[in-house]
């Protein structure tokens, strides 16, 4: 054995390099650190001049363990290190063999990975006092072995990793033959774990064979992450775009990634110069992350100069992009932001402007963002050639042709002589598209050509149709439904397996769907089948809540505060079945009312359902109570938009606690009143969505007639027609108009009763005027007695808020009036105001704010009313 204290001689021999990369510089600065810290601990660096020797004069590149022996005949080490270095994307990574010269075998191995060089450079030259005392104990202990078996295989230093989840990942196990590679593939494995950060090996020799120990160093699990210096954005938006969660394993490549996620973040709110610094405290076990911003001055757009456009001025062009100048008001409006995207957008939406109206040849030269000097502030600037204004010279159409030309030009809408619009084209084309596509051609090609005579200024427009195979839908898949059935689904589409590819059908089949109010979203999607005239319909759907507990609060003079209450469900047990048991009280009134309903009665479109219900309220000088049912029907009359619905009503009104000050009128309503009806209704939908519709109408005409035949003692009829039309606007916005009549007549001499009159105002009606008191007055006692017509009309601009969310801001004006008498326009009633729309866990959310805009002396300038479950 090797003398006491005598120095330990060492083979090192270049390591073998793995990467795309030129690396070589990195391999030396890592050889050298070892080499001089383990000559520090105790060690000679055998060989040099005979391995530079080889290297430089023979060209030898690669030493294995055979190299080494052979060359250990002449130096005469104790040990040889034999290694390799890699570079894997950002990961550097050490493999260190140590050999026993004497013995003839592996000693120990040694593996390090690092984020950067000068890391993974340190963690080899903090390796060496732990190498060199191996290879002392190497030295002191060569008994006699079991040659190439393994005893033993356990891990060292692991705390939440369990031992036999590291063991299940290794190749060498007790009693199997020993193998270096297999150690090498072992201490990959461990690493791709993605729990440690170092992990190494150690080989003892013992009689009963090769024992092998890893010794692995746990990452730290992230305990917290906190945010500092966010003055503008808030822990919440900032923390919702980091991958980075607490309670998962460290990753300092990871942390880094959200830092510039975090930058990334600000740079769209417009602060581009923000610094987010990464800090990582750790005690070996739990970390705290901590991002530190620096968010700086946001940068503004000053400017934006537009160069070379003639046709249009800046402020037409500027209005069209969203990228716009900051001002005073700019901390409000949000303006002045700049977004690399959006700009993009924006040069797009100008080009598009341009070749809408007939500048084919218009082109952005140049586009510059410059940050001034003081980096506060955005200059851009956007150079354009106009070109000059094309027309439409001739137009046709040809190939296989489904209606005559003269039609299918007029569906494409351009004609001879306008000016060329690329997007009036681009929907002509998709009508035809349409067209085809309704009669089973989803594979039509509709491809426009055009010849440009440059002398003229015309373009010659020639439409080539070809109409391919007609395409049959194969199969139809439902995905998303957790509670809705299938058959609830299925039955509201157009399209069946085995139909004729429609594409009018579909869009139809998704409105009929989100009409239903069950789904937040409905996606249709079309994909090959098996065969090219086959295709495959997806249809996914996001379910949303259909069961809630809803509440509302309002006000009037007559109820005081009043309170209502209901649970219901649209969708029960998934089958499309509503229940509603819903309930008003307030200090003089109440209202229950039980109601069911089956939309699609024995598997047919048919609906069948009933109400219960019990109303009492008292008035000043009376009290009224009814108690009744009602039965209900409805039947399709057109396709899926258009529904008849027929109603029979029995209910028995009861009138009391007549006051002596009470109108003659009501005097007249005392004792008991029983209503007999039958009601007829038509209505037809045409909304995109049941809650917040961008597109389509509601318009309905219903007569009821009370009385005569159906007997009961109330003999009225009262006719009501509504239409309210949604039209999409720009930016997600939708402008709403609604207008609603009604008219009510007795006959056979008697009075329409009082509870059959119209009374207006409220957040359902008039907005800005207290609940049921906008209609005729007793002249005497100024009591509300109802009208005998009504009108009513409503406009509302409602926009997003918060559209993830269905967040919706609505602004609106109110006009109308109930009388006595004939409807007359020039006494009209009118408020506005503004509200929020929330669809939220208990079901649509309301609250709005109404002003008056004729107060009159006795009533309020404004109201505020809140509704939780209703639909306006």
């Amino acid at each position: 054995s090797k003398a006491e204290g005598a120095r330990i001689k060492v083979l090192i021999f270049p390591f073998d390099m793995h990467s795309k990369d030129d690396i070589s510089g990195l391999r030396k600065e890592v050889m050298e650190a070892l080499a001089s810290s383990l000559y520090n601990a105790g060690v000679d660096i055998a060989g040099v001049e005979k391995i530079k020797e080889l290297v430089l004069e023979k060209g030898v590149e690669n030493f294995d363990e055979e190299a080494a022996f052979r060359i250990n005949e002449e130096v005469e080490s104790d040990f040889a290190l034999l290694g390799s270095i890699s570079k894997l994307g950002r990961t550097m990574e050490v493999n260190i063999r140590v050999l026993d010269m004497k013995e003839r075998r592996l000693v120990t191995f040694l593996s390090r990975t690092a984020a950067s060089g000068a890391e993974l450079v340190e963690k080899v030259r903090s390796s060496a006092p732990a190498l060199y005392k191996r290879l002392v104990s190497a030295l002191k202990a060569r008994p006699a072995v079991k040659e190439g078996v393994i005893s033993s295989v356990k891990i060292e230093g692991n705390r939440r990793v369990d031992s036999e989840a590291i063991l299940s990942k290794l190749l060498s196990r007790p009693g199997e033959p020993f193998s270096p590679d297999s150690v090498k593939e072992d201490i990959r494995s461990i690493y791709a774990m993605g729990y440690f950060e170092d992990v190494t090996v150690d080989l003892t020799d013992t009689v009963s064979g090769k024992e092998l120990a890893f010794r692995v160093r746990e990452k730290s699990f992230i305990k917290s992450i906190e945010l500092s210096g966010n003055d503008t954005l808030s822990d919440e938006k900032i923390l919702e775009v980091l991958t980075v969660k607490e309670n998962t394993v460290l990753d300092m490549a990871v942390v880094k990634e959200n830092a510039e996620k975090i930058k990334e973040l600000y740079e769209q709110e417009g602060f581009y110069l923000a610094e987010v610094t990464p800090e990582v405290s750790s005690d070996g076990t739990e970390a705290s992350v901590t991002y530190r911003i620096e968010e700086g001055e946001r940068v503004r757009v000053k400017r934006i100069t537009i160069i070379g456009n003639e046709v249009f001025s800046d402020k037409e062009l500027k209005k069209l992009m969203n990228t716009r100048e900051a001002w005073f008001l700019s901390f409000i409006t949000g303006s002045g932001k700049f977004n690399e995207f959006i700009f993009q957008n924006d040069l797009a939406l100008i080009m598009s402007h341009y070749f809408d109206n007939g500048y084919i040849g218009v082109d952005i030269t140049d586009h510059r963002v410059l940050l001034s000097e003081d980096k506060r502030w955005f200059y851009i600037t956007i150079a354009l050639k106009e070109g000059e204004q094309f027309r439409i010279g001739g137009v046709d159409i040809r190939g296989e042709l489904l209606l005559p030309r003269e039609e299918l030009l007029a569906r494409l809408g351009v004609k001879s002589g306008e000016i060329f619009n690329r997007s009036k084209l681009t929907r002509g084309i998709d009508a035809i598209n349409a067209l085809y596509g309704d009669q089973g051609y989803a594979n039509a090609e509709i491809t426009p050509s055009t010849r440009v005579d440059r002398e003229k200024r015309t373009i010659d427009l020639t439409i080539d149709i070809k109409k391919n195979e007609l395409v049959y839908i194969e199969r139809i898949d439902i995905t998303g439904n957790v509670r809705t059935r299938d058959k609830v689904i299925r039955r509201e589409l157009e399209v069946r397996e085995g139909d004729l590819y429609s594409a009018t059908g579909l869009k139809r089949s998704r409105n009929n769907l989100r009409r239903l109010g069950y789904f937040e979203d409905v996606k249709i999607t079309e994909t090959r089948g098996t065969a090219r005239d086959k295709l495959k319909i997806d249809i996914e759907v996001a379910e949303r809540p259909t069961g809630a507990i809803s509440a509302g609060m309002g006000y009037s003079s007559v109820d005081k505060l009043i309170g209502t209450a209901s649970i219901s469900q649209s969708n029960l047990m998934g089958t499309g079945i509503k229940l509603d048991l819903s309930g008003t009280i307030s200090a003089s009134s109440s209202r229950y009312i039980l109601g069911f309903t089956e939309p699609w009665l024995f598997d047919r479109p048919i609906s069948a359902g009933f109400d219960l219900f019990n109303i009492g309220r008292e008035y000043p000088d009376f009290t009224m109570d009814k108690k009744g049912f009602a039965l209900r029907s409805g039947f399709p009359i057109y396709k899926r938009t258009t529904y008849g619905y027929l109603t029979y009503r029995f209910e028995e009104v009861e009138v009391t606690d007549v006051s002596d000050a009470a109108t003659e009128f009501i005097k007249a309503q005392e004792g008991s009143t029983t209503i007999s009806s039958i009601r007829g209704l038509v209505r037809r939908d045409t909304r995109d969505d049941a809650f917040f519709p961008t597109e389509g109408s509601v318009m309905s005409v219903s007569a009821e007639f009370s009385g005569g035949f159906l007997g009961g003692s109330s003999n009225f009829v009262k006719t009501e027609a509504d239409a309210v039309k949604f039209f999409a606007l720009p930016y997600d916005t939708v402008f709403s108009v609604r207008g609603s009549v009604g008219y009510i007549a007795s006959f056979a001499g008697k009075e329409v009763p009082i509870f059959e009159k119209y009374f207006l105002g409220g957040i359902n009606s008039l907005r800005g005027f207290q609940t049921r008191e906008v209609g005729p007055r007793d002249p005497v006692t100024k009591e509300f007695i109802g009208g005998e017509t009504m009108f009513v009309s409503n406009f509302e601009f409602i926009f997003p808020l918060l559209s993830a969310n269905q967040f919706k801001g609505v602004l609106f004006f109110d006009a109308g009036n109930a009388y006595d008498g004939p409807i007359d326009f020039k006494d009209l009633r009118y408020g506005a105001g503004l509200g929020i729309r929330w669809f939220s866990p208990l079901g649509p959310l309301r609250l709005e704010w109404g002003y008056n805009l004729n107060r009159r002396e006795d009533e309020k300038q404004s109201q505020w009313e809140f509704a939780v479950g209703t639909v306006f």
